[in-house]
């Protein structure tokens, strides 16, 4: 894997991130929750080799405060709207030498070394890589080669458009089957989801500190989140 590759994580804003959860987090434990979803993200991109660089997408003072001192780029969210942040965003990861492009969201935080790693894997150039989100059909990553070969159009069923989209420029994409990439956190049900997988140190040590299994099943109680490896 020669070309220049770069990881791009857009970043919802924290006050407004999470709505779905707020029957059970308050809105500062909803915040938490995002940060330490994109810790486990970040930490299972960090000392990879291959990777030119990782770049946020978002405008969040709270988010460039808690990413200080990390080496990543912060880039600036020109207009409001997922899809657009991340065209402007490519663009400047273009005029940067990008040659790859791996997008992928915040809230994955089962996402590991391996599943990266698979993602990366696809070679040669145009070439088109992506998970399914379990739950809508949307897209929980998307890597690109060039990054401009696709319009960023995530959203509920969007892996499907994404490889129809590839097929018609006559890129085979690649569909990967990746669990811990599969499952993003939105709803209470994602949070008892990610019981059944590994990883998600700094996200599971959240939810035990916060209780979650009880406030999720208040009538049986029951042992908080278990420690997975």
């Amino acid at each position: 894997m020669s070309a220049t590759t770069w990881v791009l994580i857009p970043v919802k804003p924290l006050a407004t991130a999470k709505t779905r959860l707020a029957g059970v987090l308050a809105p500062a434990e909803r915040r938490a929750l995002v940060l330490a979803m994109l810790d486990d993200v970040l930490d299972a991109l960090a000392g990879m080799s291959g990777l030119a660089g990782v770049a946020l997408v978002g405008g969040d003072a709270e988010l460039a405060r808690h990413l200080a001192g990390r080496g990543l780029r912060l880039l600036a969210e020109p207009e409001p709207g997922l899809n657009a942040a991340l065209r402007a965003a490519r663009v400047e990861l273009a005029a940067a030498g990008a040659e790859r492009l791996l997008i992928l969201p915040a809230d994955v935080p089962a996402l590991d070394r391996a599943a990266v790693e698979a993602l990366l894997a696809s070679a040669g150039e145009p070439a088109v890589a992506l998970v399914a989100a379990s739950a809508d059909g949307g897209t929980n990553a998307l890597l690109l080669a060039p990054p401009g070969l696709l319009e960023p159009a995530f959203g509920p069923g969007s892996c499907a458009r994404y490889r129809q989209a590839a097929a018609a420029l006559g890129v085979a994409p690649k569909l990967l089957e990746l669990p811990q990439v599969a499952l993003d956190i939105d709803r209470p049900a994602d949070l008892l989801a990610l019981e059944s997988l590994a990883g998600a140190p700094r996200t599971r040590a959240l939810l035990r500190r916060l209780d979650i299994r009880a406030r999720l099943c208040p009538q049986t109680g029951g042992p908080p989140l278990a420690r997975q490896a």
